[in-house]
């Protein structure tokens, strides 16, 4: 993985965080931002994902370049 495809990765997650971060917060004006709404629910599960995504993204990024070309 170059540099330039893990910060278009990045920059693509978080792009999608913020998304989230509106409906939350629409959610929250609301008072739906609780575990009882599913809406809710399938937004911090979608979150969840893209923490992973990211912890992904930055292993594979340490190990290229940890991992001698050659």
């Amino acid at each position: 993985m170059t540099l330039d495809q893990y910060n278009e990765a990045v920059k693509q997650v978080l792009a999608e965080q913020q998304s989230i971060i509106q409906l939350t917060a629409q959610l929250a004006m609301s008072g739906a931002a609780n575990p009882t709404n599913p809406q809710f629910g399938q937004l911090m599960a979608r979150q969840w994902s893209l923490i992973q995504q990211l912890a992904k993204l930055n292993t594979e990024m340490m190990m290229g370049i940890m991992t001698p070309k050659g």
